[in-house]
């Protein structure tokens, strides 16, 4: 069975004890027994698993001498706390995981109201600058996402937001309401199970009146019911999100929905699945989708705080019980899904593996159709996805076009074993430049269980699908319909099943064929559509099609270089930066709490592996003035909670202890939670310091601020600087304002010049593959 959505929430120590009928010494006690569940850390709380806690308890008998009269002999205090949270329930007329009142309507594109996307941009113009003050643009996306949230909760949330933001007044009512909003999204992520911490991320607004802020708020309230999304599609457009978070286009995801229920066996959609959710996007379009029942409930794994939050929230508004988790680990590390039942639809999304395949098989782990190489998960996705399907199940998987006809031996082993066993049912492949972050071409594979094997492959080219805007090629309503009217076309002449009776008319944009394992087979069990349908055979090594997607490519980098530039001017470095008559003087000492790592003994006893839950940085992860964290060194939830001291905090700043000495590295919101090690030294600006943390981690990178590091590190044997001596490093300091300008200043040059580098890599690729062409087809004259 399924657990049932609130028992998956996060309690406190304190709920524990209430909910247990016992006192707080008592539950400190028990968190000293083996076998207690470990502690989930949000900022100082610590949260435990409601359903984990609940199995403990069911192994602790409560005492005669405790028990109340209408407690039998044996009666334990799991028995109890179930029977607390059924008295909450009723209480709330049985809603107590999230007391939601009107989910979101299933809407399509069409039907969103011009006046929502009118608002939203309207939302994003200069009130940005006015309401996030030092906070990030990300900060300030968060706001207007908890306040949709709040709005689509339930009518006294969303009441007494609107009536406390009637009622104050200046700097401090403006840190009141934003923190009442953030205590209320964070208390209702709780009951979600989901870790909180969106009071955190709200405080770092500087609204410059309360009028902004209260604004704002009014603004959210004129919003429709699909503002949701199209906040969030802003969200990934400026949150930067790095290629493991970047979101799945709407359309893609609509497609993916779409054909992979055509392909489950017709019935009652059950649970869904996705192992590798980002921002719940491939789920969302699963309860939206109109031809569907209403799934019975929605899982999915999350791997970064920000996105799992946001996937959530989003979710809990359309209506559906949902059930997702933080996890760091690929989804095979955990064991099969937890659950006794099977999934009727898995949508995904996986991180894959540009780089050519060419080591051997891994020997760990249960792979039914064949082990991946070492060091590429390709191919590991689609087997553990078809592993979750229930009988008469379907999937569909993101896949890059490399994986469909790799070389490299066990991955032909493993698409030959898909193909043999009747898994993949429909291989669609996908225009490029379709995700934000990256321009890698990709396909979709459809998969189904092995007890409804599939004798032939239907293959879809839809790779002159779309529009270009802004460098990105996008898919509208009439694309999405093109692409599964075709699918379904070339579906009805399967051999013994009868034309869909919508079954549409053939588009000459998306070639399509249907092609039998005897053909597969021809071919190396290549999973190409191209191959299949002859549309990428008999061309000169460079096509025109490369040199358009090389210039494509160039285009949108154009566009990212004038926003940059457009940043660059806003920020006034024309206008110079004179020195201030009220600079002061001061130490690190006095700005900062300077802590270091943890000491080897205490992380012997659990060494750092590739694979875990919580990252741990190295002076090796700190480039550039960034943690560039190549997923190499985690650590477990267990270790990191006891090691929570030296956990790592937005705006803290990370300095090398011993080893090559270079610039620090600023914590980013998305590496919130992570642990520093032995080797690096934490500094976190005082309360009442008066720094921006920006301005700090680039005033201490500058050369001559480095060269002092080094000379007095150069003194030991290895380079080692203490957390005394760092402390008296100097720091000039202007006053808090002309710092946070110069910060801005300084980030804007630095995006300036990434993306002008990016731009002119660009120019020069594209430039060397229209030459490429030009000598292909001079070789062939």
């Amino acid at each position: 069975m399924l657990s049932a959505p609130h028992e998956g929430r996060l309690l406190t120590q304190a709920q524990i004890g209430s909910l247990a009928g016992v006192a707080r010494t008592t539950v400190n006690y028990w968190r000293k027994m083996p076998g207690f569940p470990a502690a989930e850390r949000a900022g100082d709380m610590e949260l435990f698993r409601q359903d984990a806690i609940l199995a403990w308890l069911d192994d602790r008998a409560i005492p005669g001498r405790s028990r109340g009269a209408s407690e039998p002999d044996g009666a334990t205090y799991g028995d109890r706390m179930r029977r607390a949270l059924r008295t909450a329930a009723d209480a709330t007329g049985g809603t107590p995981e999230f007391p939601l009142t009107r989910p979101t309507p299933r809407l399509s594109p069409a039907e969103r109201s011009s006046r929502d996307v009118q608002r939203v941009r309207e939302l994003m113009g200069e009130q940005v600058e006015r309401v996030r003050g030092a906070g990030s643009v990300v900060d300030y996306m968060n706001l207007l996402l908890c306040l949709l949230f709040l709005r689509g909760a339930d009518d006294p949330h969303w009441g007494r937001v609107m009536e406390q933001a009637g009622t104050g007044s200046g700097s401090d009512g403006s840190r009141l309401l934003l923190r009442h909003i953030g205590e209320v999204v964070d208390e209702l992520l709780k009951r979600l199970g989901m870790v909180p911490g969106m009071q955190e991320q709200l405080l770092r607004l500087e609204p410059r009146t309360y009028a902004d802020l209260t604004s704002v708020v009014r603004q959210v309230g004129l919003l429709g019911p699909g503002a949701f999304r199209l906040v969030l599609d802003e969200y990934e457009r400026r949150a930067g999100l790095r290629s493991g978070e970047f979101f799945t286009p709407h359309a893609v995801a609509r497609i993916m929905v779409s054909i992979a229920l055509d392909e489950r066996a017709p019935g009652t959609l059950g649970a869904v699945f996705d192992p590798y959710a980002r921002g719940g996007e491939l789920l969302a379009a699963a309860v939206e989708h109109r031809q569907a029942s209403f799934p019975r409930e929605v899982r999915g794994y999350s791997h970064a705080h920000g996105t799992a939050r946001l996937a959530s929230m989003n979710l809990a508004l359309l209506g559906v019980r949902s059930w997702v988790r933080l996890s760091r680990r690929t989804p095979w590390s955990q064991g099969r899904e937890r659950v006794a039942s099977q999934f009727s639809l898995v949508l995904t999304n996986p991180p894959f593996n540009m780089s050519d395949s060419t080591r051997e098989a891994r020997a760990e782990g249960d792979w039914p159709y064949g082990a991946p190489p070492v060091g590429n998960d390709n191919l590991a996705y689609p087997q553990y996805v078809v592993g979750c399907l229930e009988n008469g199940g379907a999937a569909a998987v993101v896949m890059p076009n490399k994986a469909g006809d790799s070389a490299n031996s066990a991955e032909q082993a493993i698409r030959e074993n898909l193909v043999e066993q009747g898994v993949v049912r429909c291989v669609l492949e996908l225009p490029d430049r379709l995700f934000s972050s990256t321009s890698v071409p990709v396909s979709v594979w459809f998969l189904g269980s092995p007890a409804n094997a599939c004798k032939d492959v239907v293959f879809l080219d839809a790779r002159e699908v779309g529009t270009t805007h802004k460098g990105r090629r996008v898919l509208g309503d009439e694309d999405v319909q093109a692409v599964v009217e075709a699918y379904r076309m070339a579906r009805s002449s399967r051999v013994g099943e009868q034309p869909l009776a919508d079954g549409g008319v053939r588009n000459g944009l998306v070639p399509t064929a249907v092609v039998s394992r005897e053909a597969i087979r021809e071919t190396g069990y290549s999973l190409r559509p191209t191959v299949h349908l002859g549309t990428g055979r008999h061309q000169p090594p460079v096509t025109d099609r490369a040199v358009t997607q090389a210039w494509h490519t160039v285009e949108q980098l154009r566009w990212e270089v004038q926003e940059a530039d457009a940043d660059v001017a806003a920020a006034g470095i024309g206008t110079g930066f004179p020195p201030s008559a009220k600079e002061r003087d001061a130490t690190l000492i006095e700005l900062c709490d300077i802590a270091a790592g943890p000491s080897y003994t205490r992380l012997r006893a659990e060494p750092p592996a590739p694979d875990g839950d919580v990252p741990m940085v190295y002076p090796s992860h700190l480039r550039n003035g960034r943690i560039d964290h190549i997923g190499d060194r985690y650590v477990s939830f267990r270790l990191a909670d006891r090691l929570r001291d030296f956990r790592v905090e937005a705006g803290d700043i990370l300095c090398i202890r011993s080893g090559a000495m270079g610039p620090p590295a600023l914590v980013r919101p998305q590496e919130a939670g992570w642990l520093i090690s032995t080797n690096l030294l934490r500094l976190r600006v005082k309360e009442r310091a008066e720094v921006d943390p920006a301005y700090l981690a680039a005033y201490l990178g500058r050369p001559d601020a480095v060269a002092w590091v080094r000379d007095r590190a150069s003194a030991t044997g290895a380079p080692t600087i203490s957390k005394a001596s760092l402390g008296t490093q100097p720091v000039v300091l202007p006053p808090y304002d002309e710092q946070r300008r110069i910060a801005g200043a300084l980030a804007a040059l630095e995006a300036q010049a990434a993306a002008h580098l990016r731009f002119a890599t660009a120019v020069t690729e594209a430039r060397a593959t229209m030459a490429d062409l030009l000598t292909a087809f001079d070789q062939l004259r």
